[in-house]
């Protein structure tokens, strides 16, 4: 399990360096705007990709983790419904295309950024029966190779002064290289694919069996993203820049999330009849979980103001007043995720997808009332109710079902202490300032030693 972890957490963190490092550099450089622009055309391509993504990963761990000798069988079938559905979703954006009142310009940022989309979710598509056999080192090599190549070729481009549509167009030839390498590392691992004699009723009868996987992962998604759509809709591209210029970080923090939800997620569905191993695998997930969100609460809530004064500056300083309620979103959202994954690894999806119908009319009910009344802060505040709401009734399912929820006594009592503590930073932020004094010797001389830097 350590082994396992190292390697995925290797691969996840040198995917940061394209999905979070990246972002960061790239808010800097275009500003509120323009950053805003881009995120906003990568946001509503990458939740058009979640058709095509349709939870097969969480689909594929289960399936493989269980049965590891028919990898080759599971992934024939599964590629034939990525296809299907990769088919479909490209005909709805052509006809969208067609029917759009954007501009040729934001019309081709998205499409470029929509194909990229697309060939990493076949990249990732590969990498995961890598992760269902025990081959987490494999992946490792491949997403290193990838991520530094998509991070020079798009900084490259930046401090070039590329435009949006160059930018995009760097994503797509990034992502080709990733599934080219994917391809390659697959077909000599694994062998390739088993189609036997499974035809298009075997495509719709997988369809119909990962619904469940697809409705949980879409929805699960859909909240990571949603909230950029909101956003835009309210307060324009320079509030989605300044948003996203914070979830960027939040991303990277949340890493470690997926991280122990792939190595347990498997590991947790092998242990089928043994509940006193399940018992024991569920405790240690959700104390990592904690620990991991703890951490992450307080670095956003003592030391974000530093974030903004040491990497993004003077254009974004709305955003120091939102790094206490980003630090509380990001510790809600790990406790969630424990309990995400012990409800998938006992085969709850159902349970789940209510979960999320539920939590979305939170989040849409809550929303537009919280951003009018306080905007970047009210769709912070929106968010923390909604998987808070989403928290509660994962816990209280696992404990109906009987199932293990991995919290004990002290692990309940250490997630309110945190919860209220957070609840009590935001009431009275003049605390936040004394304990930020802690920081501010070390960070006055990292700023000091930094040379001061201009937007082309």
């Amino acid at each position: 399990m350590f082994k396992n972890t190292l390697f995925m957490t290797i691969s996840t963190f040198v995917r940061l360096l394209a999905g979070v490092v990246l972002f960061i550099f790239l808010a800097r450089l275009l500003g509120p705007e323009g950053f805003g622009r881009l995120m906003y055309g990568f946001t509503v391509a990458s939740i058009a990709v979640l058709v095509i993504e349709y939870g097969f990963s969480q689909q594929l761990l289960r399936d493989i983790g269980k049965t590891p000798e028919q990898v080759c069988m599971i992934m024939g079938r599964v590629f034939l419904a990525k296809i299907l559905l990769a088919l479909a979703v490209v005909g709805c954006v052509l006809v969208w295309f067609a029917i759009s009142p954007k501009t040729i310009e934001d019309q081709q940022i998205f499409g470029f950024l929509f194909l990229s989309c697309i060939l990493e979710s076949f990249a990732i598509f590969l990498n995961v029966a890598f992760r269902g056999i025990g081959r987490f080192h494999v992946e490792t090599k491949i997403a290193t190779v990838c991520s530094m190549f998509h991070f020079g070729v798009l900084m490259g481009l930046a401090f070039l002064g590329a435009d949006l549509i160059t930018l995009a167009q760097g994503f797509v030839v990034s992502r080709m290289l990733n599934l080219a390498l994917s391809w390659m590392a697959y077909r000599r691992i694994i062998g390739g694919f088993e189609f036997g004699k499974q035809s298009w009723r075997t495509v719709i009868a997988t369809l119909k069996s990962g619904f469940p996987y697809a409705a949980d992962t879409g929805f699960t998604n859909f909240f990571s993203q949603v909230d950029i759509l909101i956003v835009n809709h309210f307060l324009g591209a320079v509030g989605v820049g300044v948003y996203q210029a914070g979830m960027r970080f939040l991303q990277g923090a949340n890493t470690f999330a997926p991280i122990l939800g792939n190595v347990y997620l498997p590991a947790i569905a092998g242990c089928s009849g043994k509940p006193a191993e399940i018992d024991r695998l569920s405790k240690k997930l959700n104390t990592q979980m904690l620990w991991v969100g703890t951490a992450g609460w307080a670095f956003f809530s003592f030391g974000g103001e530093w974030i903004t004064k040491l990497i993004y500056q003077e254009k974004y300083a709305g955003l120091t007043s939102l790094w206490p309620y980003i630090g509380l979103l990001l510790f809600l959202r790990y406790v969630a995720a424990s309990q995400g994954v012990l409800l998938t690894a006992n085969g709850s999806q159902s349970v789940r997808i209510w979960a999320q119908i539920i939590a979305l009319a939170v989040l849409l009910s809550t929303a537009p009332w919280l951003i009018k009344q306080y905007e970047l802060r009210g769709m912070l505040l929106s968010m923390q109710v909604t998987i808070l709401t989403l928290s509660a009734i994962y816990f209280f399912s696992l404990t109906f079902k009987g199932l293990p929820s991995g919290f004990s006594t002290s692990g309940v009592m250490a997630s309110a202490g945190v919860f209220s503590a957070a609840i009590l930073l935001l009431e009275y932020p003049g605390i936040q300032i004394k304990v930020q004094d802690v920081f501010s010797a070390a960070a006055h001389f990292c700023l000091a030693s930094l040379p001061m830097s201009t937007t082309p």
